[in-house]
C-alpha cells in the first residue's frame, strides 16, 4: 500500500505541474487585481494560446528531465541537455535565457558550460526550479543528492547561483512535500518545512533565507482563508502577497511564492494551485510549482477531474506524463526503495 502511495504522488507532481501549467498560462502576466477584476479566481482552465488544456516550456522541460533520468537511469548531464535540445518547441513559450543557452548546447559548448554567460553571469530566472519535479521524486529519500543534483540540472541553462539555488530549494520542497503527505496527521507543518530547506541552502544562496522568511510571516499575517471566503477576499489576500512575495520570473521570488500557496492551502490541491494564479505575473510557472508541491503532497487523486479531463493529449500529453511518471516510479523502486 505504501508503494501504491508513492507511486500515486509520483503521478500528481508531474501531471500537477502539467495542470498548474495549464490553468496558469492564459493569465500569465497579469497583475492579481487585473485577474480579479477580469475572472474572479480562475477555478477552470481557460482558452490559451495553444488551446484550452495545453503546457509551456515549463511542463516540456519538466518532461525532458524525466525521460532522461528514466533513459539514464539517473542524473546525466550531457544526456539531459541533449533532451532539452531535440524536445525544445519555441511555441511553447521558451524564455531567452533558456534560448541562448540552448544555442550554446547546439553549437556544442559543454552542457555545464551553456548556462554560464546567460546575461553576463548565468540567469537567475526560474526555469531551473520548474522542472525540476522528477530529479526530487526520484532521490527524494535523500536530501542531499536532492538538492545537488537540482543544483546540476539548473545549470545546463540557468547557471546562477540563484538559478541553480531556486531549483534546490523547490527540488528540496517537493520531496518534503512527498514524505510529509505519506505520514498522516502529521502533514506538512510550514515551520519544519521551512528549516529542512534552509539547511541545504549554500552561503551563496542566502537571499533564499530572506525570502523562507518572508513566506513564514506572510503565512501568520494571511493565513489560509475558509472554504466559504468570498472572492473578493480571496483577490485581495492574493494581492498582499504578491505585494510582498513577488510574482516575477526571477527563482528567488517565484519559488516563494509557490511555497507560500502551497503551505497555505496544503490540505486542497485545487485551493493551492487557484491561490497561485491569483498571485499573478508569472503565473503558469508559479501554479506549475505549486501543483508540483501539492500533487507530490497528494497523490494524483487530489487533482480535480474536470482539470485532469481537459488537459491536452497527444504523443506527449497527459497520458504520456502519467505514463513516464511510472516509469519514473518504477526506476525508483528498482533502485532507491530499500534506502526509505
Amino acid at each position: 500500500m505504501r508503494q501504491e502511495a508513492v507511486r500515486s504522488r509520483f503521478q500528481g507532481a508531474l501531471l500537477g505541474t502539467f495542470a498548474g501549467d495549464a490553468l496558469g498560462m492564459p493569465l500569465e502576466g497579469m497583475t492579481p487585481q487585473a485577474i480579479a477584476h477580469r475572472y474572479g479566481v480562475v477555478r477552470d482552465l481557460l482558452p490559451a494560446r495553444l488551446g484550452r488544456g495545453t503546457y509551456t516550456d515549463d511542463t516540456e522541460m519538466t518532461i525532458a528531465v524525466a525521460e532522461s533520468l528514466v533513459a539514464c537511469r539517473g542524473f546525466d548531464g550531457p544526456h539531459m541537455a541533449g533532451r532539452f535540445l531535440h524536445t525544445a518547441e519555441r511555441r511553447r513559450g521558451y524564455g531567452r535565457g533558456t534560448l541562448e543557452a540552448l544555442q550554446r548546447l547546439a553549437a556544442g559548448v559543454p552542457w555545464d558550460q551553456a548556462g554560464a554567460g546567460t546575461f553576463g553571469s548565468g540567469s537567475f530566472g526560474n526555469a531551473g526550479a520548474t522542472r525540476v519535479a522528477p530529479i526530487a521524486l526520484l532521490y527524494h529519500s535523500n536530501l542531499a543528492a536532492v538538492a545537488d543534483l537540482a543544483r546540476a540540472s539548473s545549470e545546463i541553462t540557468h547557471a546562477h547561483p540563484l538559478g541553480r539555488g531556486g531549483a534546490a530549494v523547490q527540488a528540496v520542497a517537493i520531496a518534503l512535500a512527498l514524505c510529509a503527505g505519506l505520514e498522516p496527521p502529521a502533514g506538512a507543518r510550514p515551520e519544519l518545512f521551512i528549516e529542512t530547506i534552509e539547511h541545504r541552502l549554500l552561503p551563496q544562496e542566502a537571499l533564499y533565507r530572506e525570502g523562507l522568511e518572508k513566506v513564514v510571516m506572510m503565512l501568520e499575517r494571511c493565513p489560509p482563508l475558509p472554504l466559504e471566503a468570498s472572492d473578493h477576499d480571496r483577490a485581495g489576500q492574493a494581492a498582499r502577497v504578491a505585494a510582498v512575495l513577488g510574482n516575477d520570473s526571477r527563482a528567488f521570488t517565484s519559488v516563494p511564492a509557490a511555497l507560500y500557496s502551497f503551505l497555505a492551502y496544503a490540505h486542497s490541491f485545487e485551493l493551492a494551485v487557484t491561490t497561485a494564479v491569483a498571485l499573478g505575473g508569472d503565473t503558469d510557472t508559479i501554479a506549475a510549482m505549486t501543483g508540483a508541491l501539492a500533487g507530490a503532497y497528494h497523490g494524483v487523486g487530489a487533482i480535480p477531474e474536470r482539470w485532469r479531463r481537459s488537459l491536452e493529449s497527444g504523443p506527449r500529453g497527459r497520458d504520456y506524463v502519467a505514463g513516464l511518471a511510472d516509469d519514473l516510479f518504477l526506476l525508483w523502486l528498482e533502485r532507491y526503495a530499500d534506502v526509505c
